[in-house]
């Protein structure tokens, strides 16, 4: 019974947590942000075209696309900040690799690469070379 207890109780945490740390409207937001983005695309492939006569949209229905994907871009980052905000003080506390360390380390991992590849590919002449002579 006390596991049962505990499967029922992590819901109600989590949910405790989303209600509390990020506001349904973040949610709301990212869905209409989504919706905006989805339709400026499909103006911008003319997917969905605009007529004409349409006021103010008809005669430029490519910008009015730009302007929704833009707008949505920018709503998509606002709707999301709040769920990355706290990641923004562990990133303070990440100590970098120098300029020189960087280097060194990408270095040995492009010959660790090369290295591997080449391994790679005699294995595969090897291989075949031998099947080769089997198989005649």
């Amino acid at each position: 019974m006390a596991v049962k207890e505990k499967t029922q109780d992590k819901p109600s945490r989590i949910w405790q947590y989303l209600k509390e740390t990020h506001k349904w409207e973040n949610y709301v937001f990212l869905v209409f942000s989504v919706l905006v983005l989805v339709l400026g695309c499909l103006i911008l492939t003319n997917a969905l075209s605009v007529r004409q006569d349409f006021w103010l949209i008809g005669k430029y229905p490519k910008a009015f696309g730009g302007v929704l994907v833009g707008i949505a871009g920018v709503f998509t980052l606002y709707g999301l900040y709040p769920f990355f905000k706290p990641a923004f003080p562990e990133i303070k506390k990440v100590t970098w690799l120098t300029l020189g360390k960087w280097i060194g380390n990408s270095i040995r991992v492009l010959l660790f690469l090369v290295i591997f590849a080449l391994l790679f590919f005699l294995y595969d002449a090897f291989i075949t070379e031998i099947l080769a002579r089997i198989f005649k």
